[in-house]
């Protein structure tokens, strides 16, 4: 099953209710493409790096989804059409692949244990 990082920044005026009630607006609409929300975490309101809707702060969301596929564009479209979001991404969670490091070869010098490794694609050490 696939993951993605949902981040939303929502109007700083919103109260308590408006932001569960926009967390629940993603929640269905991801519900209704098979997918669902696993976590939520509210950042709170934090300033702004350049502003956006003539807004200088935003209230950041974030949710973690699983089992997305269809529902990114449905997603990205509530976002542009809904007036208290003010921004809204979507990626793709990397998953956990296991060691960076495999040891292929042990090689005794003077009485010392020698341990090679050689990097193979992404990153990944052999």
């Amino acid at each position: 099953m696939s993951q993605h990082e949902v981040i939303i920044i929502l109007d700083p005026a919103l109260t308590e209710d408006g932001v569960e009630r926009e967390i629940s607006g993603v929640r269905e609409i991801a519900a209704k493409k098979g997918g669902e929300v696993l976590e939520v975490q509210k950042w709170g309101k934090k300033r702004l790096a350049y502003e956006v809707k003539k807004r200088r702060e935003g209230q950041y969301v974030l949710m973690k989804m699983g089992g997305m596929g269809k529902v990114v564009a449905d997603l990205e479209r509530h976002f542009r059409i809904t007036e208290t979001i003010l921004k809204g991404m979507i990626v793709r969670a990397e998953e956990h692949r296991g060691k960076r490091f495999k040891t292929k070869s042990q090689a005794t010098l003077a009485g010392s244990t020698m341990i090679s490794t050689q990097e193979v694609g992404d990153g990944e050490l052999q």
